[in-house]
């Protein structure tokens, strides 16, 4: 089963509130990555975002679920000043993981 999230509907086209994002992490996000095969994060139609708002959104995930979160997770519709963002909050959420699970 996949479950998209169209992160434009959700928050229009500016991602900026890091609260926000973190408690629509826990709470629309995180129970889906234990029940389906694919999470569709949809960024088609986002004109910005800033890192307080990526870094809530993604890097957790990878910090609490570790790099298989990899292998669930797909990322759509990035502008490439977007991609960059989630790149670094992917990175910083792994090294997070590693650093707890040692």
């Amino acid at each position: 089963m996949t479950h998209a999230i169209h992160l434009r509907d959700e928050f229009g086209p500016r991602l900026c509130d890091g609260s926000a994002a973190y408690g629509y992490r826990v709470s629309k996000i995180d129970p889906y990555l234990a029940i389906c095969d694919q999470v569709v994060l949809d960024f088609t139609g986002v004109r910005s975002a800033n890192s307080s708002f990526v870094n809530a959104l993604v890097s957790g995930l990878f910090e609490q679920h570790g790099p298989e979160t990899l292998a669930k997770l797909v990322f759509q519709g990035c502008l490439p000043t977007i991609q960059v963002l989630v790149q670094a909050a992917i990175d910083l959420g792994i090294t997070k993981h590693a650093e707890r699970v040692s």
